[in-house]
Parts: structure tokens; sequence; C-alpha cells
């Protein structure tokens, strides 16, 4: 089997290409800037008015950019591109952008900038070395909050997707060749790959992806009970898993942690008593847990791990602390194909 495995975060895009009988460490490998950041360069380079169109995305930078563009110039998108500002329309507009059909694109006077989480181009980069890329599996991370319920908050929305997870393997949390209509960014991204490829598309959370692959680090992959810590940029998540299976789960902020908040959240977790209500409370998505689990090892991973250094080992799989995620989604294709 021959899976071509992308985590894209805010920072890169971390790419693998997974050859059945072929060592990881002699696997290809590429890491480059993400989609949000690639195109947030695009918008603050332009000095005219943008038309944007093409498919929903992960926001961040890109989004920000596009925030202060429409300070000074006029910006048009199209609403699968616009709901990568928001899922809810009403504050796009909001901030000055005017929503347009896909059909009005090319009428329009300005720049045209097309966007979309999976860059196509990333094939052909392959393809140019030489590489194989008639893939038996596509798998891709992004991350995705959901299209918020009236009355619920994007994190109480996000959380109550993570928990799903509980009690249940890890690599339950991905969805193969389909995803559920509230999932506007992952939808996007199934779709954008489906333009050109029939073949089996996973997708899975950032997250929960980084910390499956980290149990893939040969100091973890033999525990039975585990805390995988995966301090993302944006989002840091623990998750208690005993037997492979999830057992407790919390979710916060990274800017909002310290080392000092999050070993306490970890005691929390593995004594099974942390509540919804203390993160949430604290600005975080929420917390779960269904019983106590003493860990015999903690695993953190993250492109912020290095400000936690002491809570546990740092995990890299396969010796590459970059392809913790794509180890992950690869771990995820092999378990549901």
């Amino acid at each position: 089997m021959r899976i071509l495995a992308v985590d894209i975060g805010v920072g890169t895009q971390d790419v693998l290409v997974y050859e059945e009988g072929k060592e990881i460490e002699n696997s290809y490998k590429l890491v480059l800037p993400s989609p949000t950041r690639m195109f947030s360069r695009e918008v603050r380079k332009t000095k005219e008015d943008l038309v944007i169109y093409g498919d929903t995305m992960g926001g961040g930078p890109f989004s920000r950019a596009v925030i202060d563009h429409v300070k000074k110039y006029k910006v048009y998108m199209t609403e699968d591109a616009a709901r990568t500002i928001r899922d809810n329309l009403k504050i796009v507009k909001g901030y000055g952008i005017e929503i347009i059909s896909d059909d009005e694109v090319e009428n329009i006077r300005g720049k045209k900038l097309r966007i979309s989480d999976f860059v196509g181009s990333i094939i052909g980069l392959l393809s140019s070395f030489g590489v194989d890329t008639s893939f038996d599996a596509i798998a891709i991370a992004v991350q995705d909050h959901g299209i918020s319920p009236e009355g619920t908050t994007d994190r109480e929305n996000r959380f109550s997707l993570i928990k799903k997870g509980l009690g249940k393997k890890i690599e339950s949390l991905s969805y193969l060749n389909h995803v559920p209509e509230n999932l506007s960014r992952m939808r996007s991204v199934l779709h954008s790959v489906r333009r050109w490829y029939d073949g089996d598309v996973l997708l899975m959370d950032t997250g929960p992806a980084a910390i499956l692959g980290s149990m893939e680090d040969e100091r973890v992959r033999d525990k039975s009970s585990i805390i995988g810590v995966n301090v993302g940029n944006g989002h840091t998540i623990g998750m208690s898993i005993s037997e492979r299976k999830v057992i407790g789960v919390f979710e916060h902020h990274t800017h909002l942690l310290d080392k000092k908040k999050l070993e306490y959240l970890i005691k929390r977790l593995y004594e099974g008593k942390i509540t919804f209500k203390e993160v949430f409370e604290d600005g975080g998505h929420g917390a779960v847990s269904i019983g106590e689990n003493v860990p015999e090892i903690i695993s953190l991973t993250g492109p912020k791990r290095e400000k936690m250094k002491g809570i546990g080992i740092f995990s890299a799989p396969g010796g590459d602390t970059m392809m913790t995620g794509p180890i992950g989604l690869i771990k995820a294709v092999l378990d549901r194909l």
C-alpha cells in the first residue's frame, strides 16, 4: 500500500510518502510553508482590489491579512472562500467583504486569488523528483471547529466533536471517504481532492493525528497507559489513553498555558477528575474523563512543546518530530482500511 499523508498546520504542512515494507526513515518527506501562510503573503503584497475564490481553508494568518486588506481596498469572496474567515457569512460581510457568486469572479476587476488547503502542486513537485504518485490512499489532517449550532460557541462545538472519541480507539477520530455536513473545512478539503482523485481519502483533526503519531515513538509504542499531549501553535490537546482507547481528553489554548498549568491539567486528566467547567471557564474548549489512568509515560509533541520541557518525553516517531502528524494519519488509514 502507498499512502500520501499531509498534516496541514498554521506554520507548516508536513508531507510523508508511505510505502508498505519501506522504513519510515527512508521515506520521502517534505516540510513546507502552510497554505494559510502562503496565501497571507500573497494578500499582503497585493496593492489593489482582491477577488478571492476557491475552497474553505484554514484562516489564521490568511484571515488576518484579508481583514487588514479590506481596510484599504475592496475584497470580494465567493461563499466557500469566505467561510475561511468565518462560517457565519453575516460576520464576514460585517468586515466589509462583499460576497459574490462563482459566476461573477471573472467579471470583477482586481487580482484573482484561488485558495485551497490542499495545494495540488505538491503532487507535481513529488512527480518532478520521480516519485510515483499513484497512491492507494490520501490522508490529510486539518483543524476544524465545525459550524456551531445556534446558541453554541465555537469552543463548545469543537469540543463536542473531540469528545466523540471517548471510549473508542483514537483512530476513530477520523473520517474515511465522507465528512459530516457541519465540518466545513474538512468537507472542502475532501471535495478539492475528489476533483482529481477517486481513491480512498481520510480526514482527521491535527491534534488527535499528532497524538496518534506520537504513540509510534519506540519509547511509547509498547506502553498500555499513556498521556499524549500535542502543544500546538493555537491549541493544546491532551489525551488519556489506555489500551489504545481514549478515556479522557482536554483541549485548551496554548497561549493561556504555562508549564505549571499544563502539569496540573495532566494530573487532573489521569486522575479522572478533570471537568469541562474548569477548562472552559479558563478560556479553553473543555474536558471530559471516564476514569483514572496513571500513565506509564507522558509523550509531548507539537511546535510549542519546548516551553513544556520536563513534563514528559519529546516524541519523535521514525526519528523525526515533524512527521508525527503524518505518521498518525498513516496509522489511521491502515486501521480503517
